[in-house]
């Protein structure tokens, strides 16, 4: 049983039980001889564990799930378009060791860098290529300087399936130099241009099947196939399920921790025609078995990580709103407390964290708080600086985070030690109607000190007021931010936030 769903030019793909396909209408050429090619493609796979409840996903169940289709077909290349790092609990932790240590147990032949690549910085990104039995996949993601291929990946992939041959490469969206910790070491170039080029290098060299692995919205992957001499896109960074058709190429994306797993079935002449393509979504359900090799990798990792992420920390008698729209468009209880804790570590004046820095996307129930909880909450490896800025330029930095409430931007700023009103109907930039802080009004001319998560700090998500703010401490000697949040509720015991107002909006 399936259904396909048209949203916005999309088709967006829901399949239940075995999965769903979708043939080419072109008719087969039964008289020339063909050979099947069998592309398998995951991409965003942030957790080793099932998920929605333990219904679907699992790395050792998509593993089965790989087998059983390389048994069935002779010809196959598996590829992941990015997003495995980061960010879960576990990588908070491990910085992502253990899915490259299941995604070598599961056999990749290449896989492309998600944004989420870089959030422990260019260094553990290294050590984590270094760990890959797979080749990493990059023309548009380069060193300093913008020549080589950052971390030693290869520019493009040339391999051979039934005596066709078969070419990859891999594209990053450029979003990634403003979004993670790249930094200065890593140039993250124009990608339909990296693609338009490495694309005619390989179907130069005599590529019959021409794949681009890419971590990109599908706006830019309907582009790339435009531009490009490309036959399939396998693309990540959408969650959802999507496939669609531009030009020529196939465009899949599979969800993300691992829900799904696509198949692109190719049929290609010894002349290099393509005569017939299907795809397939494969639900990874409670169906499917567990492969033993995977599942003892998995078991391992979580055996080493239960003890200390199952700690009691404290409890809560309130719900903590943890949903993503309430932390991205007002105030929130869990902000509330965060930003506090920040102030109060840093001994700052004010504090800022942005919305975008709180994960989970549900509401926490009243209880017991775990370390996992916590660091479920704030995966990424964020730091607390404390600069001296201007008032001036903290009520820029209050502008630039309700410039993109509409679109609920990351960069939606929770606050304490101050108190903020705004009006979301008024254009961006014009939305601040006042500010206090320690009760009186905010002076432009003054130095206030500010808690702020480096990423902030930075620049990140489109708040670049303080980047010329004084620093006072580093991002060497500043306390992460989930430390922080951990020592305040062990310090409580009990914790019982509730909203006060600090935010106000006036359309409310």
């Amino acid at each position: 049983m399936s259904a396909v769903h048209r949203l916005a030019g999309w088709t967006l793909v829901v399949c239940a039980l075995a999965g769903c396909a979708a043939p080419d209408t072109r008719p087969r050429a039964a008289a020339a001889p063909a050979v099947e090619i069998t592309l398998l493609q995951i991409n965003d796979s942030y957790v080793l564990e099932p998920v929605d409840g333990g219904r679907r996903g699992g790395m050792a169940r998509l593993a089965t799930q790989v087998k059983r289709l390389r048994a069935a077909h002779p010809n196959v290349v598996v590829a992941h378009a990015g997003d495995m790092l980061s960010p879960s609990p576990m990588s908070t932790v491990l910085r992502g060791a253990q899915m490259i240590a299941v995604l070598n147990a599961v056999g990749l032949d290449g896989a492309t860098f998600g944004n989420h690549e870089f959030d422990f910085g260019p260094r553990v990104l290294r050590e984590r290529m270094s760990e890959s039995r797979f080749t990493w996949l990059s023309a548009n993601v380069l060193e300093r300087g913008g020549v080589r291929p950052f971390g030693g990946a290869a520019r493009e992939q040339m391999l051979e399936r039934g005596g066709r041959r078969i070419g990859l490469f891999g594209l990053t969206t450029a979003d990634t130099a403003s979004t993670s910790a790249g930094g200065a070491d890593v140039d993250f170039t124009d990608p339909e241009a990296a693609g338009r080029a490495v694309a005619a290098d390989l179907r130069g060299r005599g590529a019959q099947l021409v794949v681009g692995v890419t971590h990109q919205h599908m706006r830019a992957d309907r582009a790339l196939a435009t531009a490009a001499d490309v036959d399939v896109i396998l693309g990540g960074h959408e969650h959802e399920p999507l496939v669609a058709e531009e030009g020529k190429a196939l465009i899949t994306k599979a969800g993300s921790d691992a829900r799904y797993l696509v198949e692109v079935d190719v049929w290609l002449r010894s002349d290099g025609a393509l005569v017939e393509r299907s795809w397939t979504f494969h639900e990874i359900s409670a169906r499917l078995p567990e492969d033993p090799e995977v599942a003892a990798v998995v078991r391992d990792y979580e055996t080493r990580l239960g003890r200390e992420l199952a700690t009691e920390i404290g409890r809560t008698t309130v719900p903590l709103e943890a949903r993503r729209a309430p932390l991205r468009t007002g105030e929130t209880n869990l902000g509330d407390f965060i930003a506090d804790a920040m102030r109060a570590r840093l001994d700052a004046d004010v504090a800022l964290i942005n919305g975008g820095g709180v994960r989970t996307d549900r509401i926490i129930p009243a209880g017991t708080l775990t370390r996992r909880e916590v660091l479920g909450l704030l995966p990424f490896t964020n730091v607390v600086v404390k600069l001296a800025v201007s008032g001036a330029r903290l009520r820029e930095a209050l502008e630039q985070g309700l410039s993109r409430l509409e679109r609920e931007g990351g960069g939606f700023l929770h606050v304490s030690g101050l108190r903020l009103a705004y009006d979301p109907r008024l254009p961006a930039g014009r939305r601040v109607l006042g500010v206090e802080v320690g009760g009186a009004p905010l002076d432009p001319a003054k130095t206030y000190t500010a808690a702020v998560v480096d990423w902030i700090a930075r620049g990140g998500d489109g708040v670049t007021a303080l980047r010329e703010g004084r620093v006072l401490v580093d991002a060497v000697s500043g306390p992460q931010l989930s430390d922080i949040v951990l020592e305040a509720i062990t310090a409580r015991g009990t914790i019982a936030p509730a909203v006060d107002g600090r935010l106000r909006d006036a359309a409310r």
